[in-house]
């Protein structure tokens, strides 16, 4: 300081006025000015990244415009970050731990950015722990302080990591999806894919079908090849988890073999949904035939070649005007590029570490300086939450998106606690310029309304029972039938849009006379012709439910028996008026009443006459004649009265026999009892038991009722067992009670059911595994079935009885009633 101060005193006494004033303007400065500079400490943080990784390069250019813009608004700091980039190949997990040791060793950075690969952060994590350094990690979910954790444990707490798979696979359900096709890069960040997908898939009843890997370095060819594989499979539902490089370009070869339009959906996770972004360019390759010949750059951004993509990505929907300031200055600093939001997190990452580096003791204490970025909370100007205060940024809270034109149609959220929730507005919310779609949850590729694939219906081909299956061939407009006709009305109320279906004939045959085994078609050709349903008169038999899902029954069942009916005419309860018997007996009861009567008052008489024998004594001899007369008349009254009674009383009983008989005779009918009354009496017979061919009922009827196989015959149609029944080809038929109602709805007079009823648990549809169509249809065809009048309309127009009350046992109902005749009165009158 004192040289400074004698070279200032000579030029004091050699200067103008106008020097002495400047002078003392410059010292002002070196006073003020110098300490200021002199306090503001350079904080270098190292930045490993893959800079020839479209990720990387815009992360890298995103750090650079944070700590420009940040240190521009705050100029008083007492520190400034100085970024030191190395460019280090994402494959190369030696090379990146190098660099990173000489970054924290040798550099003496007070923090480390990156990198992208989860491999190489696990040992840079590690590395930052022993050396004191606070190393912030950039994988696809978003900046972490924490280590990756293993492939063996992330899956297990289903951390965040796995949300987004979450809220894809709840997106499918929503939309139905039975199954798909996923695509994802073999590498570490490709192969969280699968564990987590698994578990959510399994739980929403979702299949995956022919998981395909593609290695990172594969070529076009490469890519070609395994696109045409994928085309060649039914299911062409494509979920696809890769890089942006990678994705780009199979997206682009994906788009030349044609298979981005009409019949095609695809599905894509978080970092190549970035890449919907309007903004977003692309590099194309140009090719003289297969020879590649040069390349340029898409301005039209990939999403032209993505439409009605469906994706998944943080909710990000705080898009303020300083944030489109500051994305508008990106685009024009770094060559069109655009900044989507994994730049904005690493953008904002750099705010986050320059506020803790402020922080007193943070710019040289390692530990310090993890514990102040992990306590900062700040929304940035992008309108981002920005908070590591779990080691982690939170993005739980993800929303699901469908490409429409050059712009998004938001129709949906989702997250832990709640789920998938439907966005409500009629048409959901619009980015760009306000595309409006009303109507169904998503619009698919080639600008259409039907989900592709076509979902595959099995129905099998029968001719025995018209009522339940008829089928002409695998026209929509030519398979009829009650099951058909409730499957369609179940349609018609599940709460999504499905009208993208067809029916498969099963079996897949040429014989069209082919017996329908269900336990084969369950079982078998479920798999093998990749169906996504069975529908018939499908039993829900025990030993099925190891094949397939169930849904609710959609008509009752029960297996019981048809035999021969035994007709007999039922008799008078008392004797006929014409029986002469009657009459005997009736004549036996009056005179003996009467010799009863005589008696009885010749007794009571005997008291008077000893009273008044000393009267009667003198009247008669005054005039015996007389007296003789009076008794005669007295004891005539009193025997008149009581014929009377008496015989009023026989006429009233000859009257309720007479009423009794007639209504006997009017009231008797043909009656019928069955020839066996249960299976027992059939079994003690050993008569042949027929039963439907390929139905369930033939192992009920060996294993459970003791039927010897050897008396077992099959028979397709009704006729048969009109036939059969009638020529005593078989005793009796066992089956379940919709067949036999049909039966006897047509041959009632010769047959009945008998014996008790075996319960069943109904007919219904058929579903793969865990198919989540299963539980949709259930309460489905719970809505139809509960509409009792509509349902027995479609019973009836099926020509299904209503109701199986009146044809099932004599005992209850089966009473044939004849109409009165004249000769119902003959017995009355007898001739």
């Amino acid at each position: 300081m004192r040289p400074i101060m004698v070279e200032l005193q000579k030029s004091l006494r050699a200067s103008s006025p106008f020097s002495l004033v400047l002078l003392l303007v410059l010292l002002w400065l070196n006073i003020t000015v110098r300490p200021s500079m002199a306090a503001t400490k350079t904080v270098p943080v190292g930045v490993i990244l893959d800079l020839n990784s479209r990720l990387g390069k815009m992360v890298n250019n995103s750090l650079a415009l944070a700590v420009e813009n940040y240190y521009l608004v705050h100029n008083n700091t007492a520190t400034k970050i100085t970024l030191v980039v190395w460019n280090v190949s994402q494959d190369n997990i030696i090379i990146a731990a190098n660099r990173a040791y000489r970054l924290m060793h040798d550099v003496k950075v007070r923090a480390l950015l990156g990198p992208q690969n989860s491999e190489q952060a696990r040992y840079i994590v590690r590395l930052g722990e022993q050396l004191q350094v606070p190393v912030i990690w950039f994988p696809i979910t978003g900046p972490s302080l924490l280590p990756p954790p293993s492939p063996s444990s992330i899956y297990i707490g289903q951390g965040l990591n796995c949300y987004q798979f979450q809220a894809i696979a709840a997106s499918l359900k929503a939309l139905g999806w039975q199954s798909i096709v996923p695509i994802y890069e073999e590498t570490e960040y490709g192969s969280h894919l699968v564990p987590c997908l698994t578990n959510v898939l399994k739980e929403m009843g979702i299949r995956m079908a022919n998981v395909t890997a593609i290695a990172s370095n594969s070529s076009d060819r490469d890519i070609d090849d395994i696109l045409l594989k994928l085309n060649n499979m039914r299911t062409h539902v494509f979920l696809v988890h890769m890089s942006m490089d990678l994705g780009t370009t199979f997206v682009l070869s994906a788009q030349r073999k044609e298979m981005m339009g009409e019949g095609y959906a695809w599905i894509l996770t978080q970092e190549l949904s970035s890449l919907t972004d309007p903004q977003v360019t692309v590099t194309r390759n140009l090719y003289t035939g297969q020879v590649l010949s040069g390349s340029f750059t898409d301005f039209f951004a990939l999403k032209r070649y993505m439409q009605g993509a469906l994706g998944v990505r943080p909710m990000d929907s705080n898009k303020t005007d300083a944030r489109k300031g500051i994305e508008n200055n990106f685009t024009a600093k770094f060559g069109g590029a655009s900044l989507t939001i994994y730049g904005w997190w690493a953008y904002h990452t750099i705010e986050a570490l320059a506020m803790a580096l402020e922080k007193p003791g943070a710019d040289n204490n390692g530990t310090k300086l993890r514990s102040e970025i992990l306590a900062t909370n700040f929304t940035g100007v992008s309108g981002i939450n920005f908070n590591l205060k779990g080691g982690q940024l939170d993005q739980s809270v993800l929303e699901v998106y469908n490409v429409v034109g050059t712009r998004e149609r938001i129709i949906g959220s989702w997250n832990p606690k709640d789920g998938f929730v439907q966005n409500n507005s009629k048409s959901g919310e619009v980015s760009g310029d306000g595309y409006q779609l009303s109507g169904p949850l998503a619009l698919w590729p080639g600008d259409t309304l039907d989900k592709p694939p076509k979902l595959r219906i099995g129905v099998p081909r029968t001719n025995s029972f018209p009522e339940f299956v008829n089928v002409d061939n695998s026209s929509k407009l030519l398979i009829d039938g009650f099951a058909i006709n409730v499957f369609l009305k179940a349609i018609g109320v599940l709460p999504f849009l499905l009208n993208n279906y067809e029916f498969v004939l099963l079996p897949n045959k040429n014989a069209s006379d082919t017996p329908t085994n269900y336990d084969d078609l369950l079982c078998s050709q479920m798999k093998d012709e990749d169906l996504d349903a069975i529908i018939g008169d499908i039993a829900i038999v025990t030993k099925r439910t190891n094949c397939v899902d169930f849904t609710l029954p959609y008509l009752d069942s029960s297996v019981a028996m048809v035999v021969r009916a035994k007709a007999y005419r039922s008799k008078g309860i008392l004797f006929k008026p014409f029986d002469w018997s009657l009459w005997l007996i009736l004549g036996g009861i009056f005179v003996g009443a009467t010799i009863i009567i005589i008696m009885l008052e010749r007794n009571k008489t005997n008291e008077k006459d000893k009273t008044n024998e000393e009267d009667k004594t003198k009247e008669f001899r005054s005039n015996p004649f007389l007296v003789y007369k009076m008794d005669a008349m007295e004891f005539k009254s009193k025997s008149a009265g009581w014929m009377v009674i008496l015989t009023s009383l026989l006429f009233i009983l000859v009257v309720q026999v007479y009423t009794a008989n007639l209504t006997s005779i009017l009231t008797q009918g043909e009656k019928k009892k069955p020839e066996f009354k249960d299976e027992n009496e059939v079994k003690s017979s050993n008569v042949f038991v027929g039963h439907r061919n390929g139905s369930w009922v033939k192992g009920l009827l060996i294993n459970q009722m003791g039927f010897d196989p050897s008396r077992l015959k099959p028979l397709a149609t009704r006729e048969e067992y009109n036939l059969s029944l009638s020529n005593g080809i078989v005793g009796a038929i066992f089956d379940e009670t919709p067949y036999l109602t049909l039966f006897l709805s047509r041959y009632r007079s010769g047959f009945m059911m008998a014996g008790p009823i075996h319960k069943t648990g109904g007919l219904a549809f058929a579903f793969p595994k865990k198919s989540s169509l299963a539980l949709h249809f259930s309460n489905a065809i719970l809505k139809v079935t509960q509409d009792a009048e509509p349902y027995r309309v479609l019973m009836a127009r099926s020509s299904l009885p209503t109701s199986i009350e009146d044809l099932i046992f004599e005992d209850q109902s089966d009473t044939e009633t004849t109409s009165l005749k004249i000769d119902n009165f003959g017995g009355l009158y007898p001739s």
